[in-house]
C-alpha cells in the first residue's frame, strides 16, 4: 500500500537532531546505510525552482514505479546541507536486499541519501552537504550507540553498485565522522565566543575580506556546536 506524500519537511542539522530525540525510545537503529542518489543529480537540484519537487520525484519513483510503498530513505541531504524527512523512522528502509530488516519489531537500519552523482568524473560531495552527511552519521551513531563497523556504504551491501559514488572514500568518510565525534563545543560556549570576541572584531574590521573571514569563523563555531 502506497503512503501518500504531498509534503516533505526540510530541516537544518540542529532542527533534525531535535526531531530525532523522541525516537530514541521508539526505534532501535541497527546500522547506518549511506547512499548517493546518482539521479537526481546536484545539477538537477540546482535547476529546480521548487526543491520540494525533487524529493517528490524520488518518492514517486520509489513508491509507485519501484512499488516500495514510500520513499526508500529515512532522510535526504541536499547540496545545501539541509536534511529532508523521508519515510517514517519507525519503518524499515528500502536500502539493500537482505539488509533492510523489514519485520515490524522496530529494529532496523537508518538509511539516508545524498543528492548527487558522486562517481569519479561527475559531481563532488563537498561543503555543506558533506558536513551534514558526516554530522548526521556521527549523530545517529552516538544516539543509538553504533560502532563504526555498523556504518555501511550501499556498495558494501551490493557489490554491483558504486553507491554512494566511486569518488567517496569510505575510510576518509569515517575519519571525518570520528573527527566530528571528538568535537566538544556546546552552543552556549560557541555563542559566547561569537558575541564577546568575533562580533566586536567584525564591527572593527575595515575591509570586506576581514568581515567575511570573521563571519566564516563564526559560522564554523555554529557548525561545531550543532547549530548549523
Amino acid at each position: 500500500m502506497v503512503v501518500e506524500r504531498k509534503y516533505f519537511q526540510r530541516f537544518t542539522f540542529a532542527e533534525y537532531v531535535e526531531y530525532l530525540k523522541p525516537f530514541v525510545s521508539k526505534v532501535k537503529f541497527s546500522q547506518i546505510h549511506v547512499h548517493g542518489t546518482w539521479k537526481p543529480t546536484i545539477v538537477d537540484y540546482r535547476r529546480a525552482a521548487d526543491k520540494m519537487k525533487i524529493i517528490q520525484g524520488m518518492w514517486r519513483f520509489h513508491a509507485i514505479t519501484q512499488n516500495w510503498g514510500d520513499i526508500a530513505q529515512h532522510a535526504t541531504i541536499d547540496p545545501d546541507g539541509y536534511i529532508w524527512e523521508g519515510r517514517s523512522l519507525l519503518e524499515a528502509p528500502a536500502s539493500a536486499v537482505g539488509y533492510n530488516d523489514p519485520d515490524p519489531d522496530r529494529i532496523h537500519p537508518f538509511m539516508f541519501e545524498m543528492i548527487g552523482n558522486f562517481d569519479v568524473g561527475a559531481e563532488k560531495l563537498e561543503g555543506a552537504q558533506l558536513a551534514s552527511a558526516v554530522k548526521l552519521t556521527s549523530q545517529i551513531a552516538a544516539m543509538w550507540k553504533l560502532p563504526d563497523s555498523q556504518i555501511l556504504f550501499h556498495r558494501e551491501m551490493n557489490p554491483a553498485k558504486t553507491c554512494p559514488g566511486s569518488s567517496v572514500n569510505k575510510a576518509a568518510f569515517l575519519e571525518l565522522v570520528r573527527d566530528w565525534r571528538d568535537v566538544d563545543m556546546n552552543a552556549a560556549d560557541a555563542n559566547k565566543i561569537i558575541s564577546t570576541w568575533l562580533s566586536p572584531a567584525w564591527f572593527a574590521a575595515t575591509t570586506k575580506a576581514e568581515k567575511d573571514e570573521i563571519h566564516r569563523l563564526a559560522n564554523e563555531l555554529r557548525k561545531s556546536s550543532g547549530q548549523l
